[in-house]
């Protein structure tokens, strides 16, 4: 039988806490996400006839497993509802509305991330040779190119036609609505780009330079990275590969998001720094902004 539920009898005090916790948010989009998961664990759960007069300060870790596990979430879904209650119970009991933290019991849904794979440099050497040999196809050698030297995503390079290439092939451009994205090309990528249109004729700019869809492109990709250095590789592995090395050469996050037409959180992935690292770097900025000989115009 369906369990009753009435309507939780301090919720009102509810409102009054999570209004409080909300205004800690910055960001408007997270309040909206962290309120609708809240409210829901107390008019669902708290809700229920064995629930609804219990003060806030009853609940327990238990309590927020139960109803965590009991969701028909995924794994990444039930995460987000734990970073939520996570904030709001420590809300609660640092301003001194609950007497224990509950949290401290609770069970963090784990989720099993795959493994970012990159191209070793055995087989970048591999492919960087295979590109600037002349006897390989060109249409190949361009397609490896692009993948190698731009960090461009499959959506971007299947369906990049001659209209986006400068007329002296150094930047491809992507017009987004009313936005147009220039994106500089290296110079042995514009070298192969002029051999290729030396060596054939398009005579409508608006023809696909690869006149193969996305899914084979990443097919073509794998069964050209095999014959080349024995390992499969598909776009993205080349694109985690590229945002890695062009991090090395520059921990300017926003430039390599902008060549790499990522957002900041995709470049984030590949950054490798401890939270450590990171204060210690702020205090050096603390330290010398503003002092003696700072020009401050």
């Amino acid at each position: 039988m369906k369990e009753i539920k009435t309507m939780y009898q301090y919720y009102n005090e509810v409102k009054e806490i999570l209004t409080n916790y909300l205004e800690t948010i910055p960001n408007d989009a997270s309040k909206t996400f962290y309120k609708s998961r809240i409210n829901k664990f107390f008019v669902d759960y708290m809700s229920l006839d064995h629930n609804s007069t219990r003060p806030l300060n009853t609940i327990n870790f238990h309590d927020i497993n139960t109803y965590i596990e009991s969701l028909r979430y995924s794994s990444a879904q039930k995460l987000n509802c734990y970073n939520a209650f996570f904030g709001f119970f420590k809300f609660s009991y640092n301003t001194d509305k609950i007497p224990t933290d509950v949290m401290k019991g609770v069970r963090k849904p784990e989720i099993v991330t795959k493994e970012t794979k990159y191209i070793d440099s055995s087989s970048i050497e591999k492919l960087n040779k295979y590109v600037s040999n002349d006897t390989n196809a060109i249409e190949d050698r361009l397609l490896i190119g692009f993948f190698l030297y731009t960090g461009l995503s499959r959506k971007y390079i299947a369906n990049l036609t001659r209209y986006q290439i400068s007329r002296d092939n150094k930047f491809v451009f992507f017009e987004l609505g009313e936005t147009t994205r220039r994106i500089p090309l290296s110079k042995k990528l514009i070298a192969i780009i002029q051999r290729y249109f030396d060596s054939i004729n398009i005579p409508d700019p608006f023809i696909k330079i690869f006149d193969i869809d996305e899914n084979y492109v990443s097919e073509k990709l794998k069964i050209l990275s095999n014959r080349i250095t024995g390992e499969v590789y598909t776009p993205t592995d080349f694109s985690n590969t590229f945002i890695r090395e062009a991090l090395k050469r520059s921990n300017d996050i926003l430039t390599v998001s902008e060549l790499t037409m990522e957002s900041v959180t995709t470049i984030m992935k590949h950054v490798f720094v401890t939270p450590d690292e990171i204060m210690n770097k702020q205090k050096v900025i603390l330290e010398i902004m503003f002092g003696d000989d700072d020009n401050i115009t």
